[in-house]
């Protein structure tokens, strides 16, 4: 696939029905593909309404102030305006140092983005393909297997992945001769982490035997993202039916078919914000909080929120309230 400013602006107006007229913000990292992301943007006509860029230094690597020097740089020479905000990570029970740094960067660009400005990141046709089969490895449902969507709400704006049917060969090819350099980060040559050893030493062989994987791989994550689409229509409808004023009537839940019910208080818990549940917990309030008698009051709890029973109604409780 060809990649460059006339593909990319033709990309984002199928994207983004209001482009050109639209607030653009490049998580840049100062890799090969977020930097082909920015410098195609700097390029494009029509133009946005306005393009800057965002470098989140986690301070987890030690030339990481070079690397931010570096994109100030390379921001410079683009005549892009650039936002450098550094972070300090930390880590959950359970959260690998990955998703914590992940989870960091995404809550400092929700806090920068304004109203109706998009964030665009450099996810490419591989990453997709990465991600997929971290979550198949995982165990993951439908939301986890329909990967990375390409336009999603986010903060006060939009999460938008522009690259994400691209090749990452195709970025470098139209980074090459452009005279930008780029950053290469150790971390994701280490097998350690779980992502870098997916890259290293399971795609190569993959992909020499299916050369067209990445994008078949992909086309499977857009028919679980139809297929989720429908799931949470249906669990929105279920919702409203058992509403019972901010919580929801176990007899109604009781009556749904097991798997709408679990639609229905995946979805439910998601509209209020709250952390997802473990299986485990899921379980329990599909089942034994539900069946418990109107006179009792149990409750699940997991990092972050807790339904607890009151009488007919589930009830679900946020960090505040959850101890």
């Amino acid at each position: 696939m060809e990649f460059g400013p006339r593909w990319l602006a033709r990309h984002l107006a199928e994207l983004l029905p209001q482009y050109p007229r639209v607030r653009l913000c490049v998580a840049f990292s100062g890799g090969a593909d977020s930097t082909a992301l920015l410098a195609a943007l700097a390029r494009l006509h029509p133009a946005p309404l306005a393009l800057r860029a965002l470098h989140v230094d986690h301070g987890l690597q030690a030339p990481a102030r070079q690397w931010s020097a570096h994109c100030q740089r390379i921001a410079r020479a683009l005549s892009v305006p650039l936002t450098v905000r550094r972070v300090r990570v930390r880590r959950g029970r359970g959260d690998s140092l990955e998703a914590a740094a992940r989870a960091a960067r995404y809550r400092v660009a929700a806090a920068q983005l304004a109203a109706g400005e998009c964030l665009l990141t450099a996810h490419h046709q591989q990453d997709q393909m990465e991600t997929v089969l971290l979550q198949l490895l995982r165990g993951a449902g439908l939301a986890g297997l329909a990967a990375m969507p390409a336009v999603a709400p986010f903060g006060k704006g939009f999460l938008v992945r522009p690259v994400l049917t691209v090749k990452p060969a195709a970025l470098r090819a139209w980074l090459a001769g452009k005279r930008l350099t780029w950053v290469e980060d150790p971390s994701n040559a280490d097998p350690l982490l779980d992502r870098s050893y997916l890259r290293s030493a399971v795609l190569p062989p993959l992909l020499a035997r299916w050369p067209a994987a990445a994008k078949t791989v992909g086309r499977s994550a857009a028919h679980m993202a139809q297929a989720l689409e429908l799931l949470q229509e249906q669990a929105a409808t279920d919702v409203e039916t058992a509403a019972a004023g901010t919580g929801l009537s176990a007899a109604v839940l009781r009556r749904l078919p097991a798997g709408r019910r679990d639609g229905a208080l995946r979805y439910w818990i998601a509209a209020a914000g709250a952390r997802q549940p473990p299986a485990t917990r899921l379980n329990e309030i599909s089942g034994t909080l539900l069946e418990a008698g109107a006179d009792r009051h149990p409750e699940v709890r997991w990092p972050g929120a807790c339904v607890r029973r009151k009488g007919d109604r589930l009830v679900l409780l946020g960090p505040a309230r959850s101890k």
